[in-house]
């Protein structure tokens, strides 16, 4: 209202407004009388205005200018949060989720506030002491076999508004459900990896209460170390084995246990690396030409199949476990060395003790399979048999009594002779002595 009326009654009022950037003023009432009160409701209202007042006299100077006012929307509290949930709950907490409202009061939702209530008691009691920003909470510090009704409201700048309600009440009690374990896909059934290389088994396990998880090595329990990481971020349980060494290999298995069972599933690791060393490496069967080298399959064969071994004197791979090295030097000393090799590398040579390459003597041996004396009727047959043996092969010479002169073949007698045996057929009584190259003479009679 003006300080001075100027004697005369006010009629009313009239309300100029200055739109931005313009020096003109509009005015917002035609007359006086549309403005009798000390406040006007301006349409189309920018970011200044004028008032002047009126009476018998006329009008009025200007009021000093208003403070800028942005026109906006009236701004209320916004409407209550939609679509409240009950995603899950235990003894202890129960999480909840719920929808923007669809009013906002025209301002930005700050948040939201949950509130809880005990059965059998009339108190609604706020729950989270900042806002809550995310359209899910776990409510926590429930009593256990204890129900509750559960709110949410939302805020804005204005206030909060209306609750709502979860539909159903929520009995703080652990849902039990068996554990159930399924491997990834990335390490299902067996996993491959080489020396060096990171062993992750990754599982996902479900079950409530959360299970207890439990890592084993070939029915070993393993724990945590400075290469080994156990991880249970359920629902994903992970194993993690840095720096993969060949020991590594086995079987690993998890197992899930809570008070409602337990569930295992099982994985086979193979590490790749250089195999081990063969075995029993030796040489045999030395001539002056060659010399037979041998040896057996390494202790580990590191994870593959062996493919082949690498003999140091021969340029080509051998696939069998022995060698046999010819062009030798007669006399001269040689060492023999062989190495294992698979994909995942060389192993380690091994060394024969050292061996002079020379012709192999064995001093003959001869064996008749008849012995003492052997009667038979004039004109039947007799045959005589013997095994000889000797290195190099020895010569053989059939003679009778004592004389030196070798026996020939005759209608009555037939000697057939080969690498390692020699008979003779005789159709009459004689005695035969048998000399052999490097041994005594032997004797045998026919009777």
């Amino acid at each position: 209202m003006p300080r001075h009326d100027g004697k005369g009654r006010i009629f009313g009022y009239i309300v100029e407004y200055q739109k931005p950037g313009s020096v003109e003023w509009t005015q917002a009432n035609q007359t006086p009388e549309e403005c009798p009160d000390l406040h006007y409701v301006v349409k189309g209202l920018a970011d200044g205005q004028e008032v002047f007042a009126e009476n018998v006299a006329g009008i009025s100077e200007p009021s000093l200018t208003s403070d800028p006012v942005k026109a906006t929307r009236a701004i209320t509290k916004p409407g209550p949060p939609g679509n409240p949930k009950l995603k899950d709950w235990s003894k202890s907490y129960a999480d909840i989720c719920w929808t923007k409202p669809t009013r906002d009061g025209g301002s930005p939702i700050l948040g939201y506030v949950v509130e809880a209530q005990k059965s059998g008691t009339a108190q609604w009691n706020r729950i989270n002491k900042d806002l809550i920003k995310m359209c899910a909470y776990r409510v926590p510090g429930l009593v256990e076999g204890m129900e509750y009704r559960i709110r949410i409201r939302a805020s804005n700048q204005v206030g909060e508004s209306e609750p709502r309600e979860l539909p159903e009440t929520i009995l703080a009690k652990d849902i039990l459900v068996p554990p159930e374990v399924v491997v990834d896909v990335s390490c299902r059934d067996a996993l491959t990896v080489r020396a060096g290389q990171i062993i992750s088994l990754i599982c996902r396990v479900k079950g409530r209460p959360d299970p207890e998880i439990t890592w084993t090595k070939d029915a070993r329990a393993l724990s945590r170390d400075k290469r080994t990481e156990i991880n249970s971020s359920f629902p994903l349980c992970e194993l993690v084995i840095s720096d993969a060494i060949r020991s590594d290999y086995g079987k690993y298995a998890i197992c899930a246990k809570n008070s409602s069972g337990q569930a295992q599933a099982t994985i086979v690791v193979n590490v790749l690396d250089t195999p081990g060393p063969c075995q029993n490496l030796k040489t045999a069967y030395a001539t002056k030409k060659s010399c037979m080298v041998s040896w057996e399959n390494p202790e580990d064969n590191g994870g593959t199949e062996i493919t082949q071994y690498i003999f140091e004197i021969h340029k080509g791979a051998i696939k069998e476990t022995y060698f046999m090295a010819d062009r030798c030097i007669e006399n001269q000393i040689y060492q023999f060395r062989v190495q294992t090799k698979n994909e995942g590398g060389e192993s380690n040579w091994v060394t024969t003790p050292e061996v002079t390459v020379k012709e192999y003597i064995e001093e003959p041996t001869i064996k008749i399979k008849l012995e003492g004396v052997l009667t038979v009727r004039a004109g039947d047959s007799i045959a005589i048999e013997s095994t000889v043996k000797g290195k190099p092969q020895p010569d053989i010479k059939w003679t009778k009594d004592d004389s030196t002169e070798e026996i020939r073949k005759s209608p009555r007698l037939q000697i057939e002779t080969g690498a390692d045996f020699s008979k003779i057929l005789l159709t009459a009584q004689v005695t035969f002595t048998i000399p052999l190259n490097r041994s005594n003479p032997l004797v045998c009679l026919a009777d």
